[in-house]
């Protein structure tokens, strides 16, 4: 029996404290694997004075897992009817399934910690504790007293044991034993254990003749590699981290169906479908049977590049270029009408949202015969009466176009030397075929100097590419072609869905610079997330000194290798777990494992 009282529980909590207090490891010797616990507790932003855990109450109480535990449990809850003890099974995330007590006085302090059927008891979400510490290191974990991170699950002790689905290799659930602190015995992890063990036997005898059929299919189309892969059945799907990257929630549901049209033949079959996301899918489908019937269908699925060799992406209805957003489309409208109708106009937006891109292709559009005259600030400065005379040429051709770029940075005596250079239209917002169009380029919340405010009548606003992310779909083919010089690059479905989430604080101008770093290490084929910089699968909250990003690169880099096994990439790094965690919480870290939580995802 534990000591509450004793020496080793008080220096325990003695430990805790400086830990909280300080985030240091205390001189104090812990059982093994609490300290790292503690520190992932930490980084996780637990707070240690307040239990929380979150509720879902449409939990799988019908599977597999329930099935082959029942028996399992309706014996311990007997044996252990005379014993302040709680049987608890939790499903892989930490959920209580199922909760077996027969002391009162324990069943109400569980309830009160909320340690009941639909809470999850995951370490993210309450600390230090059996189930959730269980979980996280795949092994047995004892937690008693004061080792736990949280305050009020410090009169408790508890002992989790992982179970395993053989048939998928990954793991279904947990099985723990939790008792009073001053109640707990050094059993617990042993009855624990052998429980666990027992329902992982009782679940590869429950699964079906036609679930191993499955599996076996599914595992053999998966060596053949390359493709994504899919087994789709009544009660079980299996997938791939090609096809875990690849496909949303809705798409299985649609695959489901697929599957069902495909396999009725029994035949090996080859068809297509139409993703959620409006992408279309090669599908090879084969039957897999039982002596019993059909147990369901194995699809091996392939992309379909709908684009030509040179692609040729959607245009807004006015100019041409990439994106065929409603908001950038709506821009480009207007736009090109300003331009034909020669109203002077102001074009704003985020640095790197492509204006002076735009506004050349309206003057393109709608004047080519014309001269476009950029005018840069540092050229002012450098040469003002070139520039002046520039400007007061361009003023004088039909059909021509001056920009003035960044006005806000020129100094008050440039402005009111172009001001005067314009007086020659005193007229802004009168149309002639003759008179020139003036567009200065603002950065969003700039103000117009004076001088010029009254002579540019409309101000038109770029969307940010956050506000328009669809156009990526058109922007990277078309950047691609730009800058790939007869070479074939195209990006790949994976990849596309990284850009797709990315930010883009720099907007399109941040998203060429990240395929031209692409394109230097990848001169043909498709792009996969590999090739993608490390800037792409994190998003900070402030800028990186270099060293940290040298960090924030090689983290990614490692969980993109171990695809996306946190414990495993730390290994790869030489580095503690509680290290791995703090710093992709630090850099804001997105790679993740390929299962993503849907489906069983036996990848590894």
């Amino acid at each position: 029996m534990v000591d509450s009282e004793g020496d080793t529980a008080r220096r325990v909590a003695r430990a805790r404290e400086r830990f909280l207090a300080s985030g240091d490891a205390p001189q104090t010797p812990l059982r093994a694997g609490i300290m790292e616990s503690w520190r992932r507790s930490l980084y996780s932003g637990v707070d240690c004075d307040r239990l929380d855990p979150p509720y879902a109450g449409d939990l799988d109480t019908g599977g597999r897992l329930m099935c082959a535990a029942r028996p399992v449990l309706d014996r311990l809850e007997e044996t252990l009817a005379e014993a302040a003890m709680g049987l608890l099974l939790t499903d892989a995330q930490g959920r209580v399934l199922d909760r077996r007590v027969s002391d009162r006085r324990l069943t109400r302090q569980l309830d009160e910690i909320l340690l009941a059927p639909g809470f999850s008891y995951a370490e993210e979400h309450v600390g230090t504790n059996g189930i959730g510490t269980a979980l996280e290191t795949r092994g047995v974990s004892c937690v008693f007293g004061s080792e736990h991170f949280l305050e009020p699950l410090q009169r408790m002790a508890c002992a989790g044991a992982p179970i395993r689905d053989r048939l998928t290799g990954r793991l279904a659930g947990l099985l723990d034993i939790t008792a009073w602190h001053s109640d707990a015995g050094p059993l617990m992890a042993a009855v624990a254990q052998d429980a666990a063990r027992e329902i992982t036997q009782r679940m590869v005898e429950l699964g079906s003749a036609g679930e191993r059929a499955m599996l076996e299919e599914f595992l053999a189309a998966r060596a053949r590699g390359g493709r994504a892969v899919v087994s789709v059945g009544e009660n079980l799907t299996m997938v791939n981290g090609p096809a875990a990257d690849l496909l949303d929630q809705a798409d299985y549901a649609l695959l489901q169906d697929k599957a069902a049209e495909m396999s009725r033949s029994g035949r090996e079959t080859v068809g297509r479908v139409t993703l959620s996301r409006g992408e279309t899918a090669t599908l090879r489908c084969r039957a897999v049977g039982t002596h019993t019937g059909t147990a369901g269908a194995v699809l091996e699925i392939a992309m379909v590049e709908d684009r030509p060799s040179s692609p040729a992406p959607n245009r807004p209805c006015e100019l041409d270029l990439a994106g065929g957003s409603v908001a950038f489309s709506r821009v480009c409208t207007e736009l090109s009408a300003r331009c034909r109708a020669r109203t002077w106009t102001v074009v704003e937006g985020e640095p790197g949202v492509g204006k002076l891109t735009l506004v050349a292709a309206a003057h393109r559009r709608c004047t080519p015969e014309g001269t476009l005259s950029v005018i840069e600030p540092d050229a002012l400065d450098e040469d003002p009466a070139a520039c002046l005379d520039r400007v007061t040429s361009a003023t004088r051709r039909p059909g021509s176009t001056v920009v003035l770029r960044h006005p806000e940075r020129c100094t008050a005596a440039a402005l009111a030397a172009i001001a005067s250079r314009l007086d020659f239209w005193p007229d802004a917002a009168s149309a002639s075929a003759d008179r020139p169009w003036v567009v200065a380029t603002l950065p969003v919340g700039a103000e117009l100097a004076d001088e010029l405010s009254g002579r540019l009548p409309v101000t038109l606003t770029v969307p940010a590419l956050r506000h328009r992310i669809e156009d990526v779909r058109d922007l990277v083919p078309a950047l691609l072609c730009r800058f790939t010089a007869g070479r074939t690059v195209s990006c790949g479905p994976a990849a596309m869905r990284i850009l797709l989430r990315s930010a883009w604080p720099g907007n399109v101008a941040e998203l060429a610079d990240v395929l031209r770093q692409v394109l230097a290490r990848r001169r043909t084929g498709q792009i996969e997330p590999a090739d993608l910089p490390a800037s792409c699968h994190a998003r900070s909250r402030r800028v990186l000194t270099p060293w940290e990003t040298t960090e924030r690169d090689a983290i990614v880099g490692a969980l993109l290798e171990t695809g996306g096994d946190r414990a495993a990439a730390a290994d790869l790094l030489g580095i503690s777990r509680a290290t791995i965690y703090r710093k992709i919480n630090l850099y804001g870290v997105s790679v993740g494992p390929r299962s993503a939580g849907r489906r069983r995802d036996v990848s590894r």
